[in-house]
């Protein structure tokens, strides 16, 4: 019965192959038309595309400033065959033969020859750590400017399947090159979704030092802390300290300074992720040398400069508030301020944030109002040099995306959402706009460089888009091998997505990070600080138990002295100058007790005591502990 069926059943195969190519041919032959559209929109206002082409243009031009001897770090160009390669893009861009059959095969061969040919197997860990970010969006930008333009926004037919090709091996390089690297730096920029990355982190599985309730997630070695407020300002206006003070204190307490130093330490440890919210690197000594450390899986997160600014300066008052826990010292300090008050007390907040933290260590000091067009345009060259780039501003389904195909990742931001001003504000019964500069309307207009640093980015986002969205509608996966549905809910699984082998020295032998005893000696180092930190905080509680239960001794002593005096006549007023003669509170606790100290804590004792003596309450009030919030 089979053998009769044979013939039949061959030929319907046949049927079903043959329409089963025609009909895979129709849904993807116009792919590449429906995702540029998607992305770039159908047909635009004339300004924004005009907006658009000038973006474009910045991209495509990024590798010619280095051709024409500016100064910048990009270290892809230095790999061998990038300079020639992107001399042959400009070249091809010039005589009009951009975006051609000649083109799409040059791409091609440049990405297959220097990283892999695309495979569904797990990949070759030996291979070279850089997938060329930078080429891959001057490449995409060329095409997306060819097709606003050359094309009326029609891709060629007989383009489709070439670009089909040519995406997927770009995927595949960066697809690669993350399973290489296997640690990541993120780049923190502060009220920008942060610490929600770092949250997304843990639930994806990846190794990091440590995972702290403020979801910081540096690498303490580095000294990667903010360095937001100006401490001595702070001091002169209020008489006491603050959080976040070291503005000023610019070089990194650290001798791991370099790129390469940073990267021996974190693959040793075998960390695949970790976070910086203070500069990039190098440019300490020199600013234009300052740049990303290529041996890292590079990302970072950009937010619009009007929303970062405005969520940044609430969660300074709100967590001002809860650290002075004096209402008369909190609304002295931070009602009805302006300008001036945020160039002295967080200057650094307030003048083009985003673009001092990618510009190293001394632009981040840098004057108020000292950022112009050269530093946007290095902080550009610099952008376009990130393994991904994320726009909090773009929405969940790209973000989402990105994510799923760019890293491997299918815990995203959507899931997470650590820090609600809204809430910390109904918490401490704080309404913040009191707090908020008087102009700020004039601090927004000062943001122009962040601003139009933030505009390129988000169109490097769009081409990183754009990329993830054909890949995935040509089949593409972050991990072909694995069943990705099968990671959701485990992050054992998921391993850090594609960093799950982990990091590896340049020359190492081994396909996956392996403990060291360079590891287990710093990690007993660590445990050994953290518990000698442990004990002195129990010491120093300890003392303050101590202390405020002879404060309360004293006080009511301080009471029964009152009630004899009471007993006797003596009026409140007379009381409290025969209490104050006596020096019962300085005699139990020492002159320092009585008032000599700074601010309110400094008054000690005494200002308490005369309360209670003229029984305004009842005795000394608890003190709360801390917590943290961030917007």
């Amino acid at each position: 019965m089979a053998s009769s069926l044979k013939p039949f059943g061959c030929a319907v195969l046949l049927i079903i192959n043959v329409l089963g190519l025609l009909l895979f041919k129709t849904c993807t032959g116009t792919l590449i038309q429906a995702a540029l559209e998607q992305v770039f929109g159908s047909a635009p206002a004339a300004a924004a595309q005009a907006e658009a082409l000038a973006m474009l243009d910045v991209a495509i031009s990024m590798p010619r400033l280095r051709i024409d001897g500016a100064r910048y770090k990009v270290p892809e160009l230095d790999e061998p065959g990038a300079m020639d390669f992107a001399k042959q893009l400009i070249a091809m861009a010039a005589a009009g033969n951009d975006c051609s059959t000649e083109w799409i095969g040059a791409v091609r061969s440049f990405f297959t020859s220097h990283i892999t040919n695309v495979t569904f197997k797990p990949p070759d860990v030996f291979g070279k750590r850089q997938a060329f970010p930078a080429l891959r969006r001057m490449v995409l930008a060329q095409l997306v400017r060819a097709w606003l333009t050359r094309m009326k926004r029609q891709v060629p037919t007989h383009l489709e399947d070439g670009l089909q090709q040519m995406f997927l091996e770009m995927y595949e390089a960066h697809h690669v090159v993350a399973i290489r690297k296997g640690i990541m730096e993120y780049f923190h920029i502060s009220k920008a979704g942060g610490t929600s990355w770092c949250h997304a982190a843990k639930n994806n599985g990846c190794r990091a030092q440590i995972y702290d309730s403020a979801y910081i997630c540096q690498i303490g070695q580095f000294d990667d802390r903010v360095r937001w407020l100006n401490g001595s300002f702070h001091a002169r206006h209020t008489g006491r300290g603050v959080r976040w003070g070291t503005w000023g204190r610019a070089q990194r307490h650290t001798n791991l300074t370099t790129c390469a130093q940073r990267h021996e330490f974190a693959a040793l440890m075998g960390y695949q992720y970790f976070s910086n919210e203070y500069t990039l690197h190098e440019g300490f000594d020199d600013p234009e040398n300052v740049g990303i450390c290529p041996q890292f899986f590079n990302v970072i997160i950009i937010r619009h400069p009007h929303k970062r600014l405005l969520s940044h300066l609430k969660f300074v008052v709100m967590q001002m508030k809860w650290d002075y826990r004096d209402n008369e010292l909190f609304n002295r300090t931070y009602w009805g301020t302006d300008s001036r008050f945020w160039d002295e007390f967080g200057p650094v907040l307030v003048d083009n944030y985003m673009l001092r933290g990618m510009l190293g260590e001394k632009v981040y000091h840098a004057p108020i109002g000292s950022l112009g067009a050269p530093e946007v345009a290095r902080a550009c060259a610099i952008l376009q040099q990130y393994d991904l780039v994320i726009d909090l501003e773009e929405g969940h389904d790209v973000v989402d995306q990105i994510m799923e195909l760019g890293l491997g990742w299918p815990h995203t931001l959507r899931e997470i959402h650590d820090k609600d001003s809204v809430k910390a504000a109904q918490r401490l019964n704080l309404t913040y706009e009191p707090y908020m500069p008087q102009d700020l309307d004039y601090l927004y207009d000062r943001q122009a460089p962040d601003m139009e640093w933030y505009n390129f980015g988000r169109y490097l986002v769009k081409l990183d888009a754009l990329l993830v969205s054909v890949a995935k509608s040509l089949g593409a996966k972050p991990l072909p091998w694995l069943d990705f549905e099968r990671l959701h809910g485990n992050p054992h699984a998921t391993q850090c997505g594609l960093l799950r082998r982990g990091p590896r020295l340049t020359n190492s032998t081994e396909e996956r990070w392996m403990p060291n005893e360079f590891q287990s000696r710093v990690n007993a180092e660590m445990q050994a600080a953290r518990q000698a930190a442990a004990a002195k905080a129990a010491e120093r509680a300890m003392r303050t138990k101590a202390m405020r239960a002879a404060k309360m001794a004293a006080i009511a002593k301080m009471q029964g002295g009152q009630r004899r005096l009471a007993a006797d006549g003596v009026g409140e007023e007379v009381a409290e100058e025969v209490m104050a003669q006596e020096g019962w509170w300085c005699q139990e606790h020492g002159a320092g007790a009585c008032g000599s100290g700074q601010g309110k804590e400094g008054q000690g004792g005494r200002s308490t005591a005369r309360k209670v003596m003229l029984g305004m309450r009842g005795g000394p009030q608890r003190t709360k502990p801390q917590r943290r919030y961030r917007v």
